[in-house]
């Protein structure tokens, strides 16, 4: 930076900073000379605060020289704007509607190897060194409880992990896999990482044209692009049947969208899973940029510069890809916008659904919400006419959708066949299945070997020490574990509290349905996906194209299966525990159950033969499971909204969660008063506020926890109550409030 002695005293400019801190204002510093064109709105600037130096973005050109001193910057590092004047735009929006400040809100938009420059392609690999040295390391030390998972998972994985992919299977930070590697019992090669996953993959895809269209497809491509060629923002709910042919709908209103000069973003539940999406889109379009968490800070900066600069037609990723920096957007497709996967769980806690609704707005631009079962806020948009409703009735082809089954778990017959969790009907037919030389896939939404563990005499639990929960069994390394911290313990041989031996594994995982399977099926190839098994990006893709060449006969997983799969092979799909998710205390337990039916079901009978699905339940009359079942998304809609409407819940009434947290429950206790007051006072006599209560799992990670719902008519009224909350003073005494407007559950 040039001293600000040698300019005039007047050749300078003030400009206000958003820093990434929850603090609701914006910091005013000092530019010089020819710094003043590399610190403009947009620009990012490393600037000096309370003793340390922080990166934040010029949010504000401000004239006049302000009353108090104001600090010099220490930086402008680019040449250009990282953030153009709509992201600022919607930085804005976000953080009035979600809560946060605009520094948040800014560097939820940028990738961190932009904002704090990504240092090449390279990644950490970590192996165990011998199993003679973790031996002999845990008989001279005491390992604290992350140092022995991370070394549990190295015993058992010769091959090793990538740093990131250990951390985040071991829920630890990367600090006790380093003091691993001090000990000598771990062995750190930093390499030399290969080009994306995904993007090799993809750009190997051999080019395709585009198909003959359906005369419902090309009323819907044909209305898309009217839209795009007016520039006329409009929403539309794409709503088709799965097997219906929503992706090449996109693909070619998206092919005429960049015919006519303009760019689209297509926002994808889980990049990692959707391998088939990319491919699709880079063998009908050469300029592709694909933007997700997997890739290295460096690759994501790199595709987010080449993204900025217009040189990609076609954006693919998850939900942060909703802040793409394309110039010129025409296009944004949200595919499988009922997805919980597109709501970001911490701050800023957005939607990017409705987040890239208003940037669509704001550009002209168009937004298509693709799903076969649309959430129902999304639905009752269309029903209201502010959305605008494509429907894809039939699948392409004129294949039918795949005859359902379902199956009573408590009726008589199956109580007879034995204590498996594969009903006599779903092995008669993965047998005929498996005869005919087709795929199965099977779905039980809980991994694990055993989802409790208990005596059967006195009724003792294996419970967290960290959570309110029970601890999932794992076979593969013998390790009851919990899965929302992390937290392991060892089978015990009896029970601590009356010395049965031999305490009783209950519930079902994937783990058990793989062992059962190789049982009854001894000839089929088996593999199971779910986040025990898939740790790094490379193992989707290695199981995903198996399964596709046919090298894997039975396909078992959680609900990663349900999504973005076409397989024309796969003839049958069994769902081992239906009802899995209706016994939740949440407002969305039906809504998701029949999402999760349909979206699974929908799987089989994509080729020429037909598919059969069959359904295990223990509540075989839930509208949930015989709608799902009938696939009949509309008659399900139609209940759902009743009961939403009766109880005021979305999409009839607004929600706000507010979630407090602390290790002692004193201080808890007297904010979550204090919460409750500052809500009634700024609350209008139609906003009703359940609470402070205690939440389904009252504690998590050591933390006990209290929360608050508020339902509101509209968001004018939940604005109205977090502003009140934004200005409370800080929680102290340990602790912690976080703010959920539009949250997707209660639990």
């Amino acid at each position: 930076m040039v001293p600000p002695s040698l300019f005039p005293a007047d050749d300078c400019a003030y400009i206000g900073v958003a820093l990434d801190l929850p603090m609701d204002r914006l910091f005013t510093y000092r530019v010089w000379g020819d710094e003043r064109a590399q610190a403009d709105v947009g620009h990012r600037v490393r600037v000096p605060f309370r003793g340390r130096t922080l990166t934040g973005f010029v949010a504000a050109r401000e004239h006049g020289t302000p009353a108090f001193k104001v600090l010099d910057i220490t930086e402008a590092p680019d040449d250009g704007a990282t953030l153009t004047p709509d992201l600022i735009t919607l930085g804005g929006f976000i953080a009035r509607y979600y809560g946060c400040s605009l520094g948040e809100a800014l560097a939820a938009m940028v990738p961190r190897g932009v904002r704090h420059k990504g240092k090449g392609r390279k990644r950490t690999r970590v192996t165990l060194t011998s199993t003679e040295a973790a031996d002999a390391f845990e008989e001279r030390s005491k390992l604290s409880a992350a140092a022995a998972r991370v070394l549990r998972r190295l015993r058992v994985t010769p091959e090793g992990f990538l740093l990131t992919d250990l951390c985040r299977a071991a829920q630890v930070s990367p600090s006790p896999v380093h003091t691993l590697a001090k000990q000598g019992v771990a062995s750190l090669t930093v390499e030399r990482s290969v080009s994306d996953v995904l993007e090799e993959a993809a750009r190997e895809a051999p080019k395709t044209e585009p198909l003959s269209l359906t005369p419902d497809q090309t009323v819907c491509v044909d209305t898309l692009w009217d839209a795009v060629e007016d520039k006329r923002f409009e929403t539309f709910l794409l709503f088709g049947v799965t097997g219906s042919g929503k992706t090449e709908v996109y693909l070619q209103a998206i092919d005429r969208c960049v015919a006519g000069g303009r760019q689209a973003i297509v926002l994808v539940p889980e990049i990692a899973l959707t391998p088939q999406t990319v491919r699709r889109f880079r063998g009908r379009f050469d300029r592709v940029a694909v933007l997700h968490s997997a890739m290295t800070d460096a690759e994501r900066a790199a595709a987010w510069r080449r993204i900025r600069a217009g040189e990609a037609d076609v954006v693919i990723g998850p939900r942060s890809a909703v802040f793409a920096p394309v110039p010129k957007l025409g296009l944004l497709v949200v595919d499988e916008e009922h997805e919980a996967t597109f709501k970001q769980q911490s701050t800023p806690r957005y939607h990017a659904r409705d987040v890239g609704i208003v940037r669509a707005k704001a550009a002209g631009a168009v937004v298509v919400l693709g799903s076969a079962t649309p959430a129902l806020e999304s639905y009752r948009n269309a029903q209201a006419g502010r959305y605008t409703l494509l429907s894809l009735p039939d699948r392409i082809g004129g294949r039918s959708l795949p005859s359902v089954q379902v199956v009573d778990r408590g009726s008589e017959d199956e109580r007879a066949f034995g204590k498996g969790h594969i009903s006599r009907t779903l092995e008669i037919r993965i047998g005929e299945a498996l005869k005919a030389k087709g795929q199965v896939i099977l779905l039980q939404n809980r991994r694990g070997y055993a989802t409790s563990v208990a005596c059967e005499r006195c009724g003792w639990l294996l419970e967290c020490s960290n959570c309110d929960v029970t601890l999932t069994f794992h076979r593969h390394d013998g390790m009851a574990r919990c899965h929302l911290c992390g937290h392991e313990d060892r089978m015990p041989q009896a029970c601590p509290d009356c010395a049965l031996p031999r305490p009783a594994m209950r519930g079902v995982g994937t783990q058990t349905v793989e062992e059962e399977l190789g049982r009854r099926f001894p000839d089929a190839t088996v593999a199971r996906m779910d986040s025990d098994s898939m740790v790094s990006r490379d193992d989707y893709e290695d199981v995903l194209g198996r399964f596709g060449r046919g090298a894997i006969d039975i396909l078992v997983g959680t609900q990663m299966i349900a999504k973005g799969l076409d397989f024309p092979n796969v003839v049958l799909v069994g769902i081992i525990s239906a009802d899995t998710a209706l016994a939740l205390p949440d407002f969305r337990s039906a809504e998701r159950t029949f999402s999760l039916l349909a979206q699974v079901a929908g799987r089989a009978g994509r080729g020429d033969a037909d598919g059969r699905v069959v359904v295990q339940t223990l509540m075989p009359d839930n509208p949930a499971i015989t709608l799902a079942a009938e696939q009949d998304y509309p008659k399900f809609a139609s209940s759902a909204l009743e009961d939403r409407e009766a109880f005021g819940y979305p999409p009839f009434r607004r929600l706000l969660r507010v979630t407090l947290r602390a290790k002692n429950q004193g201080p808890l206790d007297a904010r979550a008063q204090e919460t409750q007051r500052r809500i009634v006072a700024a609350a209008t006599s139609e906003t009703q506020i359940l609470g402070p209560a205690v939440p389904p799992v009252p504690r998590v990670q050591g933390f006990y926890r209290r929360h608050l719902i508020v339902k509101a008519p509209g968001p004018r009224e939940i604005a109205a109550v977090l502003q009140a909350l934004r200005k409370a003073p800080r929680p102290k005494q340990g602790v912690e409030e976080t703010w959920d407007v539009d949250p997707l559950g209660t639990l």
